[in-house]
């Protein structure tokens, strides 16, 4: 990512983002590099490390509606552990935000002093609309510039993120719209067995009556009608789907990222998937242990999003919010406008 314009060269050259959801943790180190050209500077930004760990912050939350002692204690590990990945460069700025799951738990403050106490680092609950900024500050890059709109989703472990994004600026695009949706694959895991054709379908049919009236309420349909708007999917879902498509034998970000499909390529890996048996499930390298029991969920709610959206193919990516935070560190006057209009 190269961009030009005039800035402060003093200011940090390392960017650390901390992403704890309700099913993984993500960290992101990005370094901005400075070079003078005449009266300007040309930036690069450029990421160092990224890593993810399992720590299903949401366990249980949808029947007790606390974060449990031990999903706590696996996210304390994994901040500590991410703390100390990062204090390995010099001048960094770093941000760690946390999402669905602390967000609906009863116990969220008592959660965020332990972190304080213990790590004394400062974990920011950020809300649905900031979480939906910082996923379309992610996928940027990604949006054709012949387009000016994009739909972007985010299937995420507590709710599912649907944005409307305007991209006329493609330097510094604007949320015109998004929904919340209260359901994410760590809590349909736990709530309901998506193997049954019945319980599945429920599932579509609830994504639908969220995704349907948003499509009507802000003319998507007209959008898509003129050729505007790029579809764009950003999750494990998704990225796993794709995998999936291209009969990769293990899982390779270079090939899942920015790859493009259509109706008929998500129809047939679904129905590819649905007729598994656990077993297959559980030996595929793309899906395995740690994906078995939410692959069905997260494919359902997939399903209600793009049937949606009908003769859009979604493009993949492996970004998200952690990239987003990093994008808005590196470049706040680019960010600074749009997160003070979602906090009015």
């Amino acid at each position: 990512m190269t961009q030009s314009h005039n800035l402060d060269t003093t200011s940090n050259n390392y960017f650390a983002a901390i992403d704890l959801g309700s099913r993984n943790c993500r960290l992101l180190i990005s370094k901005r590099t400075i070079t003078s050209s005449g009266n300007s500077f040309k930036t690069s930004l450029d990421n160092i490390e990224a890593t993810s760990r399992f720590v299903c912050l949401g366990e249980h939350l949808t029947k007790t509606n606390k974060l449990s002692d031990a999903a706590m204690a696996r996210a304390l590990e994994t901040l500590e552990a991410f703390q100390k990945r990062i204090s390995h460069y010099d001048n960094v700025q770093m941000l760690a935000v946390t999402t669905a799951a602390t967000r609906m738990a009863k116990n969220s403050n008592f959660f965020l002093r332990q972190i304080k106490k213990k790590l004394n680092l400062e974990l920011k609950v950020i809300s649905g609309e900031e979480e939906a900024l910082y996923a379309t500050l992610g996928c940027a890059e990604l949006v054709n510039k012949k387009y000016n709109n994009a739909i972007i989703f985010d299937i995420g472990g507590g709710s599912t993120e649907v944005i409307l994004a305007d991209f006329t600026n493609h330097e510094a695009p604007r949320i015109t719209a998004s929904v919340s949706i209260p359901m994410g694959v760590v809590s349909l895991a736990e709530d309901q067995d998506h193997t049954t054709f019945k319980t599945y379908s429920k599932t579509v049919d609830d994504i639908l009556s969220y995704t349907r009236p948003f499509c009507e309420k802000h003319g998507i349909m007209d959008l898509i009608a003129q050729d505007q708007v790029q579809l764009i999917g950003t999750s494990g879902t998704i990225t796993t789907v794709s995998a999936l498509h291209q009969n990769l034998k293990f899982y390779d970000r270079n090939k899942v990222d920015g790859s493009i499909l259509n109706f008929a390529d998500i129809e047939s890996t679904i129905k590819h998937v649905q007729l598994m048996e656990q077993e297959e499930r559980l030996l595929h390298p793309c899906i395995g242990q740690s994906r078995d029991d939410l692959i069905l969920g997260g494919l359902a709610i997939f399903e209600g999003i793009y049937k949606a959206f009908p003769n859009l193919p979604v493009t993949v990516t492996d970004r998200g919010v952690r990239d987003g935070i990093v994008y808005a560190l590196a470049y706040p006057e680019r960010f600074e406008p749009q997160r003070h209009s979602i906090m009015l």
